[in-house]
């Protein structure tokens, strides 16, 4: 888990964004209180232990990725809810789901761009472009 501070941050499309849903929009500033948040994804190790302990009801497919340690998909709200009362149940610690405005700060990490990195669409990189990248 990361801790992540109090503070505030304009929520919503951002004013260099350009594709933008309507509900994004205005941005807007919102207080966020201090709280944890899991430095890495679930992944379908992870997802399928909680399926083969009887914690989670669903297990998704992969969509021909492969699952091990990559992240897990393809699981709706409802399925990451039972997961995380599972994973409470088997620590002991108490876990929740961030909020919607929880979850955009994080990913802001403190930046007004489109994506944390900035606001250069080509510096985004495909998933199965960044690992032949990694490994060239």
């Amino acid at each position: 888990m990361v801790y992540i501070p109090v503070g505030s941050f304009l929520m919503g499309c951002q004013p260099a964004e350009k594709d933008c849903f309507p509900d994004e929009k205005p941005a807007h500033q919102v207080q966020i209180p201090a709280f944890e948040i899991g430095k890495y994804e679930v992944t379908f190790d992870e997802w399928d232990t909680c399926v083969a302990d009887g914690g989670c009801t669903q297990k998704p497919g992969d969509a021909g990725r492969g699952r091990g340690r990559r992240p897990v998909i393809n699981v709706s709200w409802d399925d990451a809810q039972q997961y995380v009362t599972w994973l409470s149940r088997k620590t002991g610690k108490p876990y929740r789901l961030p909020s919607e405005a929880e979850w955009e700060y994080a990913a802001r990490a403190g930046t007004q761009t489109a994506w944390s990195f900035g606001d250069d669409e080509k510096a985004l990189v495909p998933q199965d472009e960044s690992a032949r990248t990694m490994s060239s």
